[in-house]
């Protein structure tokens, strides 16, 4: 574990923000790049990209909070402490997208062509941020005594580092839907094929979390949340098929 990398006085470098840092600048040289062969305004794209990371982390710590409130009653100062890692992905999918949606909406440019623009390069960001949780120890696996098991402090239990297997995953969605983007499909079906396609690797993997209190028959919030993603996201793609 390297939750701080580097330190001197009161200058601290956190691995998870930095990964986080690193995450939004690969996605937005990536979109950046994207939008300039579709002919899309590039400011366009940049402007969107700072919308949705401002609504996105808000909405991700809204959620950590609201879910792990207890950690934070006697000390609210530690909501702002991003630097500590704690942030939900649905949440801020909740309040990042609608945000976007508004802003392309607004601009005239809301469209399955713009939203398909932006997915490889989120789904790339998520695989990078994904490895500052392993860094920061925080999103751990169940206890596992595998040959690949990471100890995690301060139990010092082996467990599953469920951090780099979503990280895995995502840099090879991020290689399939950049594939699937080249091959010139519908339009939509770049997002919809991520978001079945993470919504079901969400709702596996959690079973291998050691973070997530479980509830109604066993599954997580996250495995609920996964449920509508994976449903809607798999009848509008399968539609896209039939008709294409």
């Amino acid at each position: 574990m390297h939750p701080v990398l580097f330190q001197w006085g009161p200058l601290t470098l956190h691995s998870y923000g930095l990964m986080l840092a690193i995450g939004f600048l690969s996605a937005l040289q990536l979109a950046l790049r994207r939008a300039r062969e579709l002919s899309i305004d590039p400011a366009v794209v940049q402007n969107l990209a700072f919308l949705v990371l401002g609504f996105g982390i808000a909405g991700a710590r809204a959620a950590y909070v609201l879910l792990f409130w207890e950690m934070f009653r006697g000390n609210p100062l530690e909501i702002l402490r991003l630097d500590h890692g704690g942030l939900i992905f649905y949440g801020g999918l909740a309040l990042g997208v609608p945000a976007g949606l508004v802003y392309l909406k607004g601009k005239g440019l809301l469209s399955w062509r713009m939203v398909d623009l932006v997915i490889p390069p989120l789904t790339l960001a998520h695989a990078i941020g994904r490895v500052g949780c392993f860094l920061n120890g925080c999103c751990y696996g169940e206890p596992f005594l595998g040959p690949w098991a990471v100890v995690f402090p301060p139990e010092g239990i082996p467990r599953h580092p469920t951090q780099l297997y979503e990280s895995g995953f995502l840099l090879i969605l991020f290689l399939g839907l950049k594939r699937l983007e080249r091959s010139g499909p519908r339009p939509g079906a770049v997002a919809l094929t991520y978001g079945f396609l993470y919504g079901a690797w969400r709702f596996g993997v959690e079973f291998l979390r050691g973070d997530n209190a479980r509830g109604a028959w066993g599954l997580t919030a996250f495995q609920w949340a996964s449920v509508p993603l994976i449903v809607l996201c798999g009848w509008m793609l399968a539609r896209r098929v039939m008709r294409g």
